[in-house]
Protein backbone atom coordinates (compact mmCIF):
# COMPACT_ATOMS: atom_id res chain seq x y z
CA UNK A 1 0.00 0.00 0.00
CA UNK A 2 1.03 3.20 -0.65
CA UNK A 3 2.46 5.79 1.83
CA UNK A 4 -0.66 8.42 0.91
CA UNK A 5 -3.13 5.58 2.60
CA UNK A 6 -0.86 6.25 5.84
CA UNK A 7 -2.06 9.28 8.51
CA UNK A 8 0.42 11.65 10.05
CA UNK A 9 0.84 8.70 12.82
CA UNK A 10 2.14 6.47 10.53
CA UNK A 11 -1.27 4.39 11.32
CA UNK A 12 -2.51 2.24 7.73
CA UNK A 13 -5.70 3.76 6.92
CA UNK A 14 -8.77 1.05 5.95
CA UNK A 15 -9.15 2.07 2.15
CA UNK A 16 -13.40 1.18 1.16
CA UNK A 17 -13.62 -0.19 -2.93
CA UNK A 18 -15.60 3.57 -3.32
CA UNK A 19 -12.19 4.85 -2.48
CA UNK A 20 -9.98 2.93 -4.55
CA UNK A 21 -12.37 3.67 -7.41
CA UNK A 22 -12.19 7.24 -7.34
CA UNK A 23 -8.29 7.84 -6.88
CA UNK A 24 -7.94 5.80 -10.35
CA UNK A 25 -10.10 8.20 -12.04
CA UNK A 26 -8.12 10.81 -10.55
CA UNK A 27 -4.71 9.50 -11.73
CA UNK A 28 -6.18 9.03 -15.32
CA UNK A 29 -7.49 12.57 -15.54
CA UNK A 30 -4.26 14.39 -14.60
CA UNK A 31 -2.12 11.48 -16.61
CA UNK A 32 -4.07 13.21 -19.83
CA UNK A 33 -3.56 16.46 -19.27
CA UNK A 34 0.12 16.32 -19.10
CA UNK A 35 0.45 14.02 -22.42
CA UNK A 36 -2.37 15.86 -24.55
CA UNK A 37 -1.52 19.27 -25.58
CA UNK A 38 -4.42 21.86 -26.14
CA UNK A 39 -5.93 20.99 -29.64
CA UNK A 40 -7.02 23.32 -32.09
CA UNK A 41 -10.09 24.59 -32.53
CA UNK A 42 -11.03 22.91 -36.03
CA UNK A 43 -9.68 19.68 -34.55
CA UNK A 44 -11.74 19.84 -31.74
CA UNK A 45 -14.61 17.76 -33.15
CA UNK A 46 -12.31 14.86 -34.42
CA UNK A 47 -10.42 14.23 -31.56
CA UNK A 48 -13.66 14.56 -29.08
CA UNK A 49 -14.74 11.07 -31.12
CA UNK A 50 -11.42 9.46 -30.82
CA UNK A 51 -11.03 9.96 -27.39
CA UNK A 52 -14.24 8.68 -26.49
CA UNK A 53 -13.33 5.25 -28.11
CA UNK A 54 -10.25 5.09 -26.04
CA UNK A 55 -11.69 5.34 -23.10
CA UNK A 56 -14.38 2.96 -23.91
CA UNK A 57 -11.39 0.87 -24.26
CA UNK A 58 -9.62 1.45 -21.10
CA UNK A 59 -10.78 -1.01 -17.99
CA UNK A 60 -11.94 -0.38 -15.04
CA UNK A 61 -11.11 -2.66 -12.32
CA UNK A 62 -14.57 -3.99 -10.95
CA UNK A 63 -15.26 -4.96 -7.12
CA UNK A 64 -14.51 -8.64 -7.93
CA UNK A 65 -11.53 -8.10 -9.07
CA UNK A 66 -10.25 -5.38 -6.65
CA UNK A 67 -11.33 -8.41 -4.13
CA UNK A 68 -9.25 -11.20 -5.96
CA UNK A 69 -5.64 -9.19 -5.50
CA UNK A 70 -3.38 -10.91 -3.19
CA UNK A 71 -1.77 -7.96 -1.93
CA UNK A 72 -4.65 -6.16 -0.98
CA UNK A 73 -6.27 -7.00 2.75
CA UNK A 74 -10.21 -7.25 3.01
CA UNK A 75 -11.90 -5.10 4.47
CA UNK A 76 -15.41 -5.45 5.68
CA UNK A 77 -18.24 -2.74 4.64
CA UNK A 78 -19.33 -0.99 7.89
CA UNK A 79 -23.34 -1.54 7.66
CA UNK A 80 -24.88 2.12 7.20
CA UNK A 81 -25.55 3.98 10.46
CA UNK A 82 -29.55 3.87 12.20
CA UNK A 83 -30.75 7.05 12.82
CA UNK A 84 -31.84 7.57 16.21
CA UNK A 85 -36.06 8.44 16.38
CA UNK A 86 -37.25 11.54 17.91
CA UNK A 87 -37.43 10.64 22.20
CA UNK A 88 -40.80 10.09 23.19
CA UNK A 89 -41.91 11.41 26.68
CA UNK A 90 -42.67 8.52 29.04
CA UNK A 91 -45.89 8.35 30.34
CA UNK A 92 -45.51 9.00 34.24
CA UNK A 93 -47.05 5.96 36.19
CA UNK A 94 -49.93 7.06 38.79
CA UNK A 95 -48.88 8.36 42.15
CA UNK A 96 -49.21 6.14 44.92
CA UNK A 97 -50.50 7.37 48.63
CA UNK A 98 -46.79 6.17 49.77
CA UNK A 99 -44.77 7.76 46.77
CA UNK A 100 -46.83 11.00 47.75
CA UNK A 101 -46.48 10.51 51.40
CA UNK A 102 -42.54 10.44 50.54
CA UNK A 103 -42.73 13.69 48.55
CA UNK A 104 -44.97 15.51 50.42
CA UNK A 105 -41.95 15.48 53.48
CA UNK A 106 -39.80 18.37 51.22
CA UNK A 107 -42.96 20.73 51.58
CA UNK A 108 -43.87 20.75 55.45
CA UNK A 109 -44.27 24.36 54.98
CA UNK A 110 -47.67 24.04 52.49
CA UNK A 111 -48.55 20.99 54.17
CA UNK A 112 -47.32 18.52 52.27
CA UNK A 113 -48.62 20.15 48.60
CA UNK A 114 -45.11 21.55 46.43
CA UNK A 115 -45.19 25.26 46.71
CA UNK A 116 -45.39 26.60 43.17
CA UNK A 117 -44.03 29.64 44.28
CA UNK A 118 -41.65 29.35 46.71
CA UNK A 119 -41.19 32.12 49.39
CA UNK A 120 -38.35 34.70 49.39
CA UNK A 121 -35.35 34.06 52.06
CA UNK A 122 -35.39 36.83 53.90
CA UNK A 123 -31.78 38.14 53.90
CA UNK A 124 -30.36 38.04 57.96
CA UNK A 125 -29.28 41.40 58.83
CA UNK A 126 -26.24 41.50 61.25
CA UNK A 127 -27.08 42.28 64.89
CA UNK A 128 -26.48 45.49 66.52
CA UNK A 129 -23.67 45.79 69.12
CA UNK A 130 -26.60 46.66 71.01
CA UNK A 131 -28.18 43.45 70.44
CA UNK A 132 -25.20 41.41 71.24
CA UNK A 133 -24.95 42.91 74.62
CA UNK A 134 -28.38 42.06 75.39
CA UNK A 135 -28.24 38.50 74.17
CA UNK A 136 -24.94 38.19 76.39
CA UNK A 137 -26.72 39.50 79.33
CA UNK A 138 -29.49 37.32 79.05
CA UNK A 139 -27.38 33.86 78.59
CA UNK A 140 -25.59 35.15 81.41
CA UNK A 141 -28.35 35.68 83.86
CA UNK A 142 -29.65 31.94 82.59
CA UNK A 143 -26.23 30.72 84.07
CA UNK A 144 -26.65 32.68 87.63
CA UNK A 145 -30.18 31.27 87.88
CA UNK A 146 -28.98 27.54 87.12
CA UNK A 147 -26.12 27.89 89.16
CA UNK A 148 -28.39 29.45 92.15
CA UNK A 149 -30.99 26.38 91.76
CA UNK A 150 -28.13 24.00 91.81
CA UNK A 151 -26.65 25.46 95.04
CA UNK A 152 -30.15 25.65 96.64
CA UNK A 153 -30.92 22.49 96.34
CA UNK A 154 -27.91 21.35 97.20
CA UNK A 155 -28.43 23.32 100.06
CA UNK A 156 -31.69 21.47 100.81
CA UNK A 157 -30.85 18.19 100.84
CA UNK A 158 -27.41 18.96 102.93
CA UNK A 159 -29.77 20.72 105.53
CA UNK A 160 -32.11 17.47 105.71
CA UNK A 161 -29.10 15.13 106.07
CA UNK A 162 -27.55 17.20 108.92
CA UNK A 163 -31.03 17.41 110.61
CA UNK A 164 -31.87 13.46 110.28
CA UNK A 165 -28.43 12.94 111.21
CA UNK A 166 -29.12 11.16 114.72
CA UNK A 167 -30.94 8.43 112.41
CA UNK A 168 -28.67 7.13 109.83
CA UNK A 169 -24.73 8.76 111.59
CA UNK A 170 -24.94 5.38 113.64
CA UNK A 171 -25.99 3.47 111.32
CA UNK A 172 -23.71 3.87 108.82
CA UNK A 173 -21.05 3.73 111.02
CA UNK A 174 -22.24 0.63 112.77
CA UNK A 175 -21.97 -0.63 109.01
CA UNK A 176 -18.25 0.98 108.70
CA UNK A 177 -16.75 -0.20 112.15
CA UNK A 178 -17.76 -3.69 112.12
CA UNK A 179 -16.33 -5.68 114.94
CA UNK A 180 -13.19 -6.56 114.26
CA UNK A 181 -10.88 -9.72 115.40
CA UNK A 182 -10.04 -9.17 118.74
CA UNK A 183 -6.50 -9.11 119.61
CA UNK A 184 -5.03 -10.98 122.70
CA UNK A 185 -1.93 -10.01 124.24
CA UNK A 186 0.26 -12.39 126.09
CA UNK A 187 0.25 -10.24 129.25
CA UNK A 188 4.00 -10.62 129.91
CA UNK A 189 5.82 -8.65 132.17
CA UNK A 190 7.85 -6.64 129.58
CA UNK A 191 11.77 -6.87 130.20
CA UNK A 192 14.07 -3.97 131.52
CA UNK A 193 13.31 -2.76 135.11
CA UNK A 194 9.96 -4.04 135.23
CA UNK A 195 8.59 -4.63 137.73
CA UNK A 196 9.76 -1.27 139.33
CA UNK A 197 10.15 -1.85 143.38
CA UNK A 198 9.20 0.79 146.07
CA UNK A 199 10.42 -0.61 149.60
CA UNK A 200 10.59 2.59 151.41
CA UNK A 201 7.02 3.67 150.46
CA UNK A 202 3.42 2.78 148.88
CA UNK A 203 3.11 3.80 144.98
CA UNK A 204 0.32 6.94 145.63
CA UNK A 205 -0.70 7.16 142.20
CA UNK A 206 0.83 6.66 138.31
CA UNK A 207 0.36 9.00 135.12
CA UNK A 208 2.41 10.21 132.34
CA UNK A 209 3.90 13.19 130.34
CA UNK A 210 5.19 12.71 126.93
CA UNK A 211 6.86 9.25 126.72
CA UNK A 212 7.69 9.27 130.26
CA UNK A 213 6.16 7.03 133.13
CA UNK A 214 5.45 9.16 136.30
CA UNK A 215 5.34 7.33 139.75
CA UNK A 216 4.54 9.25 143.21
CA UNK A 217 4.98 7.92 146.31
CA UNK A 218 4.78 9.29 149.57
CA UNK A 219 8.67 10.63 149.42
CA UNK A 220 9.21 11.29 145.77
CA UNK A 221 7.89 12.23 142.15
CA UNK A 222 9.85 9.87 139.10
CA UNK A 223 10.54 10.12 135.94
CA UNK A 224 11.08 6.52 134.08
CA UNK A 225 11.74 6.18 130.47
CA UNK A 226 9.83 3.08 128.58
CA UNK A 227 12.85 0.89 129.55
CA UNK A 228 11.89 1.48 133.18
CA UNK A 229 15.58 3.63 133.82
CA UNK A 230 14.91 6.65 135.95
CA UNK A 231 15.46 9.61 134.21
CA UNK A 232 14.64 12.10 137.49
CA UNK A 233 13.54 12.56 140.51
CA UNK A 234 11.76 15.39 143.05
CA UNK A 235 11.13 15.29 146.74
CA UNK A 236 7.89 16.51 148.34
CA UNK A 237 6.84 16.73 151.65
CA UNK A 238 2.79 16.27 151.43
CA UNK A 239 0.52 14.71 153.48
CA UNK A 240 -1.97 13.98 150.74
CA UNK A 241 -0.30 14.22 146.83
CA UNK A 242 -1.84 14.59 144.24
CA UNK A 243 -0.90 14.68 140.43
CA UNK A 244 -1.90 16.06 137.52
CA UNK A 245 -0.35 16.62 133.83
CA UNK A 246 -0.03 18.13 130.53
CA UNK A 247 1.95 17.37 127.36
CA UNK A 248 5.35 19.06 129.53
CA UNK A 249 4.57 19.88 132.76
CA UNK A 250 3.23 17.90 135.89
CA UNK A 251 1.15 19.62 138.50
CA UNK A 252 1.75 18.13 142.24
CA UNK A 253 -0.62 19.69 145.30
CA UNK A 254 -0.97 18.97 149.01
CA UNK A 255 -5.35 17.81 149.22
CA UNK A 256 -6.44 19.58 152.46
CA UNK A 257 -3.06 21.78 152.60
CA UNK A 258 -1.63 24.68 151.27
CA UNK A 259 1.11 24.23 148.85
CA UNK A 260 1.65 23.00 145.48
CA UNK A 261 4.16 23.15 142.71
CA UNK A 262 5.02 22.55 139.23
CA UNK A 263 8.04 21.06 137.58
CA UNK A 264 9.23 19.73 133.93
CA UNK A 265 11.32 16.93 133.22
CA UNK A 266 14.44 18.27 134.69
CA UNK A 267 13.47 21.44 136.89
CA UNK A 268 11.19 22.39 139.31
CA UNK A 269 9.38 25.66 137.49
CA UNK A 270 7.50 27.43 140.82
CA UNK A 271 5.66 26.58 143.69
CA UNK A 272 2.79 28.32 145.49
CA UNK A 273 1.75 28.63 149.21
CA UNK A 274 -2.80 29.62 149.24
CA UNK A 275 -3.49 31.19 152.73
CA UNK A 276 -7.05 28.92 152.94
CA UNK A 277 -7.09 24.85 152.67
CA UNK A 278 -6.65 23.87 149.34
CA UNK A 279 -9.48 21.50 147.63
CA UNK A 280 -8.51 20.89 144.54
CA UNK A 281 -5.72 22.01 141.34
CA UNK A 282 -5.78 21.46 137.79
CA UNK A 283 -3.63 22.29 134.76
CA UNK A 284 -4.25 23.53 131.51
CA UNK A 285 -2.81 22.35 128.25
CA UNK A 286 -1.61 26.15 127.95
CA UNK A 287 0.16 25.77 131.14
CA UNK A 288 -2.53 27.90 133.37
CA UNK A 289 -3.13 26.50 136.57
CA UNK A 290 -6.39 26.32 138.23
CA UNK A 291 -6.14 26.21 142.20
CA UNK A 292 -9.65 25.76 144.41
CA UNK A 293 -9.96 26.89 147.90
CA UNK A 294 -12.34 28.13 150.57
CA UNK A 295 -12.75 30.41 153.43
CA UNK A 296 -15.14 31.51 155.92
CA UNK A 297 -17.43 33.68 153.52
CA UNK A 298 -17.09 31.49 150.18
CA UNK A 299 -17.46 27.78 150.16
CA UNK A 300 -15.53 27.78 146.78
CA UNK A 301 -12.87 30.00 145.81
CA UNK A 302 -11.24 29.67 142.09
CA UNK A 303 -7.96 31.05 141.61
CA UNK A 304 -6.54 30.83 137.87
CA UNK A 305 -2.62 31.36 137.76
CA UNK A 306 -0.70 31.53 134.53
CA UNK A 307 2.71 29.49 132.89
CA UNK A 308 5.11 31.74 135.33
CA UNK A 309 2.54 31.61 138.36
CA UNK A 310 1.32 34.82 138.16
CA UNK A 311 -2.26 35.47 139.25
CA UNK A 312 -5.00 36.04 135.97
CA UNK A 313 -8.57 35.18 137.11
CA UNK A 314 -10.39 35.10 140.32
CA UNK A 315 -14.33 33.99 140.66
CA UNK A 316 -16.00 33.07 144.20
CA UNK A 317 -19.01 31.18 145.21
CA UNK A 318 -21.47 30.34 147.84
CA UNK A 319 -21.27 26.94 146.72
CA UNK A 320 -19.18 24.38 146.92
CA UNK A 321 -16.73 23.59 143.75
CA UNK A 322 -16.58 19.91 142.38
CA UNK A 323 -15.08 19.65 139.65
CA UNK A 324 -12.69 22.29 137.51
CA UNK A 325 -12.28 21.01 133.93
CA UNK A 326 -10.11 23.00 131.05
CA UNK A 327 -11.39 23.86 127.44
CA UNK A 328 -9.33 22.49 124.49
CA UNK A 329 -7.42 27.03 124.43
CA UNK A 330 -6.97 26.54 128.29
CA UNK A 331 -8.78 30.29 128.50
CA UNK A 332 -12.07 29.26 129.80
CA UNK A 333 -12.73 25.77 132.24
CA UNK A 334 -16.71 24.46 133.04
CA UNK A 335 -17.01 24.47 136.68
CA UNK A 336 -19.70 22.12 138.60
CA UNK A 337 -20.85 23.27 142.16
CA UNK A 338 -23.50 21.84 144.44
CA UNK A 339 -25.77 23.12 146.87
CA UNK A 340 -28.57 22.46 149.41
CA UNK A 341 -31.66 24.29 148.66
CA UNK A 342 -35.21 23.20 150.71
CA UNK A 343 -33.94 20.22 151.62
CA UNK A 344 -32.98 19.17 147.95
CA UNK A 345 -29.32 18.53 146.41
CA UNK A 346 -28.77 20.50 143.26
CA UNK A 347 -25.87 21.17 141.11
CA UNK A 348 -24.81 23.71 138.33
CA UNK A 349 -22.37 23.78 135.71
CA UNK A 350 -20.70 26.95 134.78
CA UNK A 351 -18.33 28.33 131.71
CA UNK A 352 -16.00 31.11 132.71
CA UNK A 353 -13.83 32.53 130.29
CA UNK A 354 -10.71 34.43 131.70
CA UNK A 355 -11.20 37.96 130.20
CA UNK A 356 -15.16 38.05 131.78
CA UNK A 357 -16.14 38.46 135.21
CA UNK A 358 -19.68 36.84 134.83
CA UNK A 359 -20.35 33.39 133.39
CA UNK A 360 -20.59 32.85 129.99
CA UNK A 361 -23.09 30.00 130.60
CA UNK A 362 -24.78 29.08 133.55
CA UNK A 363 -26.93 25.56 133.35
CA UNK A 364 -30.72 24.37 134.87
CA UNK A 365 -30.59 23.18 138.57
CA UNK A 366 -29.53 19.61 138.19
CA UNK A 367 -30.68 17.32 140.70
CA UNK A 368 -27.52 15.27 140.78
CA UNK A 369 -24.13 15.55 142.53
CA UNK A 370 -22.35 16.93 139.07
CA UNK A 371 -19.02 15.16 139.26
CA UNK A 372 -17.49 16.32 136.20
CA UNK A 373 -18.52 18.37 132.96
CA UNK A 374 -17.24 19.11 129.87
CA UNK A 375 -17.46 20.09 125.96
CA UNK A 376 -17.63 17.21 123.17
CA UNK A 377 -17.21 17.59 119.69
CA UNK A 378 -20.84 18.10 118.60
CA UNK A 379 -20.92 21.50 120.75
CA UNK A 380 -22.98 19.96 123.45
CA UNK A 381 -21.56 19.96 127.08
CA UNK A 382 -21.34 16.15 128.81
CA UNK A 383 -22.62 16.15 132.29
CA UNK A 384 -21.75 12.56 134.72
CA UNK A 385 -23.86 12.94 137.84
CA UNK A 386 -23.55 10.52 140.33
CA UNK A 387 -26.72 8.80 139.91
CA UNK A 388 -27.42 9.91 136.41
CA UNK A 389 -25.76 11.15 132.94
CA UNK A 390 -26.94 14.62 131.25
CA UNK A 391 -26.39 16.11 127.87
CA UNK A 392 -27.46 19.60 127.94
CA UNK A 393 -26.94 22.30 125.23
CA UNK A 394 -24.79 25.69 124.33
CA UNK A 395 -26.98 27.33 126.46
CA UNK A 396 -26.95 25.01 129.30
CA UNK A 397 -30.58 23.44 128.88
CA UNK A 398 -31.09 19.88 129.22
CA UNK A 399 -31.22 17.77 126.22
CA UNK A 400 -31.12 14.46 127.38
CA UNK A 401 -31.21 12.50 130.93
CA UNK A 402 -30.39 8.69 131.60
CA UNK A 403 -30.88 7.30 134.77
CA UNK A 404 -28.66 4.96 136.29
CA UNK A 405 -30.03 1.31 136.99
CA UNK A 406 -27.18 0.70 139.48
CA UNK A 407 -24.39 2.43 141.56
CA UNK A 408 -21.77 4.35 139.46
CA UNK A 409 -18.20 2.58 139.94
CA UNK A 410 -16.82 5.02 137.57
CA UNK A 411 -16.55 7.01 134.47
CA UNK A 412 -14.68 8.60 131.82
CA UNK A 413 -15.32 11.86 129.59
CA UNK A 414 -13.63 12.71 126.30
CA UNK A 415 -14.94 14.49 123.36
CA UNK A 416 -15.66 11.88 120.93
CA UNK A 417 -17.79 9.83 123.75
CA UNK A 418 -17.80 9.14 127.03
CA UNK A 419 -18.06 5.98 129.65
CA UNK A 420 -19.61 5.42 132.53
CA UNK A 421 -19.39 1.70 134.13
CA UNK A 422 -22.40 1.00 136.51
CA UNK A 423 -21.91 -1.95 138.99
CA UNK A 424 -24.22 -3.52 142.02
CA UNK A 425 -26.83 -5.00 139.53
CA UNK A 426 -26.18 -8.66 140.16
CA UNK A 427 -23.17 -10.17 141.90
CA UNK A 428 -19.56 -9.72 140.55
CA UNK A 429 -21.09 -8.58 137.21
CA UNK A 430 -21.03 -4.93 135.71
CA UNK A 431 -22.08 -3.19 132.66
CA UNK A 432 -20.35 -0.34 130.50
CA UNK A 433 -22.65 2.27 129.28
CA UNK A 434 -20.75 4.39 126.15
CA UNK A 435 -22.27 7.49 124.78
CA UNK A 436 -21.57 8.74 121.54
CA UNK A 437 -20.80 12.51 121.01
CA UNK A 438 -22.54 12.70 117.48
CA UNK A 439 -26.39 11.16 118.83
CA UNK A 440 -28.82 12.52 120.78
CA UNK A 441 -30.04 9.58 122.39
CA UNK A 442 -31.98 9.29 125.54
CA UNK A 443 -30.46 6.04 126.24
CA UNK A 444 -27.07 4.77 126.30
CA UNK A 445 -25.61 4.41 122.32
CA UNK A 446 -24.02 0.57 123.80
CA UNK A 447 -24.07 -1.22 126.43
CA UNK A 448 -21.80 -4.38 127.55
CA UNK A 449 -22.52 -6.40 129.93
CA UNK A 450 -19.87 -8.18 131.88
CA UNK A 451 -20.57 -10.74 134.32
CA UNK A 452 -17.04 -12.53 134.55
CA UNK A 453 -16.31 -9.39 137.29
CA UNK A 454 -16.76 -6.22 138.15
CA UNK A 455 -14.73 -3.01 136.85
CA UNK A 456 -12.72 -1.35 138.91
CA UNK A 457 -11.20 1.79 136.76
CA UNK A 458 -12.05 3.08 133.61
CA UNK A 459 -10.09 5.45 131.20
CA UNK A 460 -10.57 7.26 127.43
CA UNK A 461 -7.68 7.38 124.77
CA UNK A 462 -8.10 8.36 121.63
CA UNK A 463 -11.57 6.86 122.02
CA UNK A 464 -9.89 3.70 122.78
CA UNK A 465 -12.29 3.22 126.08
CA UNK A 466 -10.06 0.51 128.50
CA UNK A 467 -11.05 -0.93 131.38
CA UNK A 468 -9.45 -2.67 134.20
CA UNK A 469 -11.07 -5.81 135.43
CA UNK A 470 -10.46 -8.26 138.12
CA UNK A 471 -8.60 -10.28 136.52
CA UNK A 472 -7.87 -8.79 132.85
CA UNK A 473 -7.69 -5.63 131.19
CA UNK A 474 -10.12 -5.11 127.79
CA UNK A 475 -9.64 -2.15 125.12
CA UNK A 476 -13.73 -1.15 123.18
CA UNK A 477 -14.02 0.86 120.73
CA UNK A 478 -16.59 3.71 120.94
CA UNK A 479 -19.15 1.30 119.22
CA UNK A 480 -18.44 -1.37 122.05
CA UNK A 481 -16.75 -3.49 119.83
CA UNK A 482 -14.00 -5.63 122.07
CA UNK A 483 -10.73 -4.69 120.24
CA UNK A 484 -7.92 -6.34 122.54
CA UNK A 485 -7.52 -7.77 125.72
CA UNK A 486 -5.32 -9.30 127.94
CA UNK A 487 -4.66 -11.28 131.25
CA UNK A 488 -3.48 -9.68 134.36
CA UNK A 489 -2.84 -9.86 137.97
CA UNK A 490 -6.08 -9.24 140.62
CA UNK A 491 -4.07 -7.12 142.76
CA UNK A 492 -3.40 -3.92 139.91
CA UNK A 493 -5.48 -1.08 141.73
CA UNK A 494 -4.67 1.58 138.54
CA UNK A 495 -2.98 2.01 135.56
CA UNK A 496 -2.04 4.29 132.66
CA UNK A 497 -1.90 3.26 128.79
CA UNK A 498 0.20 4.67 126.44
CA UNK A 499 2.21 3.93 123.77
CA UNK A 500 0.66 0.48 122.88
CA UNK A 501 1.86 -0.01 126.60
CA UNK A 502 -0.06 -0.54 129.62
CA UNK A 503 1.54 0.10 133.27
CA UNK A 504 -0.29 -1.47 136.50
CA UNK A 505 0.27 -0.44 140.31
CA UNK A 506 -0.06 -1.95 143.37
CA UNK A 507 0.85 -1.17 147.00
CA UNK A 508 4.82 -1.23 146.24
CA UNK A 509 5.32 -2.11 142.52
CA UNK A 510 4.56 -1.17 139.40
CA UNK A 511 4.79 -3.29 136.16
CA UNK A 512 4.53 -2.91 132.30
CA UNK A 513 2.96 -5.01 129.30
CA UNK A 514 2.64 -4.77 125.84
CA UNK A 515 -0.96 -4.60 124.61
CA UNK A 516 -1.63 -3.87 121.03
CA UNK A 517 -4.90 -2.61 120.48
Amino acid sequence: MSNKNKNRKGRKRDSRPDDIIRELDEVTEVTEDTEEPEAKAEDTDDGAEEKAAVRKEKKVPEKEALKDKPNKKKHRQAPPAKKNPPPTKKKTPPRDEAELARKSIKHTRTGGIPDEEPRRRRRRTAPSAEEIRTARHKEKRKRQIRTVAAVLIVAVFASGAYLTRAKWVPKLESVLYRPKETIVNDGEVKKGNFPLSFDDGSVNSINYTGSYLLCLDKNQLRFYNEDGVEDSAFNHNYADPVMRTSDKRVLLYDKGGSSLMVVGRKNELFTKSVKNRLIMAELAPNDNVAVVTSDEKYSGILTIYDGNGREIYKWSSSAAVLSVTFDDSGDGCFVTTYSTKNGMLGSVVRYLTFDSEKPEMVSDTLPVLALQAMKNDNGDIWVAGDTAFYRLNANGRIVTEYRYEGKIADFALSRSCAAVVIGGMQRRSSELLIFDSSTENDEPDKRVRDTDGESERLKISDSKIVVLKNHCIDCYDKFGNLAATAECSSDYSDFVYFDDNVYFCDYREVNKISFTT
